[in-house]
């Protein structure tokens, strides 16, 4: 079994658990009802945000599956590496809107207005002939890195310690994850035989580390739920 395959299965592990995560969720907010905005307002908007979170990351996954059963097809491969690379806006947006909101600095009945903004932006961007590496670091640079420094304020605001640094390492590994897809760097195979090793072995680090990652923000909370 080669490289690819190997991480054929932790994407599919990976889609198996974000799916199980976000139906825990579901079941803790809307069919349980253990939560409630009336009796746990804050905490019940946490649990939204990382559903819509384990949600789009669950997507993603998906499509990567898709993309290795139609690798023979170059322009398919592009688009769907494209949608890939756009979605990724969605996650850490969702969880930056609701860290605003915890830290007042927007308000609930405006946040709605504010979501809707990576909608724009993604739709703006996969018009363009932008490459895909540019892409990342446009992601990395408006959404991922402001995502991690409002976490490392909000640590301040009463979040216990502990909860906070397994949620950052477990967006670090997620981050990961996301900035170094191996078809990314498919255009360098075949300059060494070192690089090509280090290129291939990322079809399994990058999927444990969607593993790690998703594992770890889950641990933050567990015990609440």
């Amino acid at each position: 079994m080669n490289l690819v395959m190997i991480g054929a299965l932790i994407y599919i592990a990976n889609i198996i658990l974000s799916i199980t995560l976000a139906i825990i969720i579901i079941d803790k907010l809307y069919i349980s009802k253990k939560f409630s905005k009336e009796k746990d307002f804050h905490f019940y908007n946490d649990l939204f945000s990382w559903e819509m979170f384990y949600i789009f990351i669950g997507i993603e996954n998906i499509i990567k599956i898709f993309s290795l059963f139609i690798s023979f097809n170059n322009e398919l491969s592009f688009i769907f590496l494209r949608i890939r690379i756009l979605i990724v806006f969605f996650p850490f947006w969702t969880k930056m809107i609701h860290l605003e909101k915890v830290m007042d600095k927007i308000t609930y009945e405006r946040h709605y207005f504010a979501g809707i903004i990576p909608l724009f932006i993604v739709i703006v961007l996969g018009f363009t002939n932008i490459p895909n590496l540019v892409l990342l670091l446009i992601f990395f640079c408006t959404t991922y890195v402001p995502f991690l420094i409002l976490f490392i304020f909000f640590k301040n605001t009463g979040t216990e310690r502990k909860k906070t640094l397994k949620v950052i390492f477990g967006a670090i590994f997620i981050g990961l994850g996301y900035l170094f897809k191996p078809e990314i760097f498919e255009g360098y195979i075949g300059i060494s035989e070192i690089l090509d090793v280090l290129i291939m072995s990322l079809n399994v680090v990058i999927p444990l580390s969607f593993l790690i990652g998703l594992l770890l923000i889950f641990d933050s909370y567990r015990n609440e739920l």
